[in-house]
Formats: structure tokens, sequence, C-alpha cells
């Protein structure tokens, strides 16, 4: 049997390195372009997120098919959980939406302004904000039974990676619920807050 008090500063000094590496990754999150808030988030607050991207899930897009979002999954199985909240000047996450139908993708975001003229002008395609997708396939799919799948990935943070006991970092895109719940938490309400992100952190 481990003693007691090995197993309370094993405790210790765990709450100090997660305490740490969130010190740490919201110092860096502050010091992005773009980034207005960044906040740890508690048991209570992981609960909620999960609740209400299972409610999220529920109700999938009528056009795109129903979401699953791989990211966020990740986020919240990370050993800690961030979120920031952005301005307009902040970078965007790139290219990690996909819509698939058995295997096949069928439409995607595009960040690359070349790339989307290209589209603008083709027949066989839609274009929705930044999301291209095959037209013609879509149609098709409304006869079928099996909708298609709106997978929405995370994308790894390299600068936070680097830190000291931080194996793994992941940026996710949370749904609009979320996104709500996020904003309710802090107390500024400026309308320069424009979007929110969660941040799982795993540590080595």
């Amino acid at each position: 049997m481990i003693p007691a008090n090995k197993i309370e500063n094993q405790w210790t000094k765990g709450n100090i390195l997660r305490l740490a590496a969130a010190e740490n990754a919201i110092g860096l999150l502050h010091a992005t372009r773009g980034v207005e808030k960044a906040f740890l988030l508690d048991e209570h607050d992981i609960i909620q997120i999960r609740q209400l991207e299972v409610q999220d899930g529920l109700t999938g897009s009528s056009y795109f098919g129903k979401k699953r979002n791989i990211g966020v999954k990740q986020a919240l199985r990370a050993d800690i959980l961030l979120a920031f909240i952005t301005n307009k000047d902040y970078e965007w996450p790139r290219d990690n939406l996909k819509i698939m139908h058995g295997g096949e993708i069928i439409g995607r975001d595009i960040s690359d302004p070349d790339e989307m003229d290209m589209y603008q002008n083709s027949s066989e395609h839609c274009v929705f904000g930044n999301i291209v997708v095959n037209c013609q396939k879509i149609r098709e799919l409304r006869k079928k039974p099996k909708a298609p799948v709106l997978v929405i990935s995370g994308k790894p943070w390299k600068g936070i990676e680097s830190m000291d006991f931080v194996s793994e970092a992941v940026i996710a895109s949370p749904s609009r619920l979320t996104d709500e719940y996020l904003k309710s938490k802090i107390l500024s309400k400026s309308k320069l807050h424009i979007g929110t992100f969660l941040l799982g952190l795993d540590l080595e």
C-alpha cells in the first residue's frame, strides 16, 4: 500500500504542474494577436460543455448533415482545458472542416483565396462563405437515407507544445451553444469578442 503522505505529495505535485502549465498557456494566449481573454475551465464547465456539445450534435445542419466535432471531443479529454475569446485580428485555424459521405469528401473549408476564386466560377460546386461543396453530390444525397457528416477537426498548437510538461495541445472550435456559454463567463460584453475556442493540454 502507498503511504498516505506519498499519495498526498504526488497529488500536490500533479496539481502544481497543472496550474503551472495552465498559467504558462494563458500567458502565451494573451501574447497572441487577436486573443482578448483566456481562462481555465473547471470540472463544472467541462460537464456543461459536454452536455451542450451533445445537444448540438443532435441538431445537425439541414444542408451539411450531422455534426461530428472531433476537435472538441479531443480537447474535452485533455488533462487541462482552457478557453479563449478572440477578436477579428485572430488568425482562425484553417482547413479543419470536411463534409463526408461513405468515406468520400464532398465538401471542405478553404483558406486559399486563389483556390476559392476557382470554385466561385465552377458549375459543379457551391460556395457558402469559406465552405465549398459538390452541389450535385449533395443533391443526390437528399434522396438517400444516410445523411452526410460534417466533420470538424482540431488543430495542434506547436507553440504551446514546446512548453515544459506539455506533450500535446489541440485547439478546437466549439458549437454555437458552447460559444454562448463561454462568452457568458466573462464580465466584458465587448463587440470585439467575435469567436471562442477551446484549448486542450495533455501533460507529460
